[in-house]
């Protein structure tokens, strides 16, 4: 599909289907480069860098936010950015806790323009 449009409670209900030792992401859409997913995981980030840029756009849930030598609290509603290569996970966050993903660019991020 190039377009569409997706609804969380529907890609929500896709993740609830993945058992707790699979990763907690689907991906509904994926064009070029650029991908959607949602990420939602289980009482443990266990994620690694990535080699994209990506924003996170947090559904629900709060909790803190760690990227490289930084914590930062978060909540519904914000949105979080991280370069490709940054180490970066969740912690403390509740249960609810639910992100949209976007990733793009090239293998390295798109560095910065200043």
């Amino acid at each position: 599909m190039k377009s569409g449009r997706w609804h969380a409670d529907d890609v929500l209900n896709q993740l609830s289907l993945i058992s707790q030792e699979d990763e907690p992401y689907v991906e509904p859409f994926r064009h070029g480069t650029m991908s959607l997913g949602m990420y939602a995981p289980y009482r443990h980030d266990p994620q690694e860098p990535h080699d994209q840029d990506e924003l996170y756009f947090v559904l629900s849930g709060s909790g803190v936010f760690v990227h490289g030598d930084e914590k930062s609290d978060f909540k519904t509603g914000d949105a979080l950015f991280v370069a490709a290569g940054v180490e970066h996970r969740f912690e403390d966050f509740t249960d609810d806790f639910a992100v949209w993903v976007v990733f793009w660019g090239t293998k390295g991020g798109e560095g910065d323009d200043g």
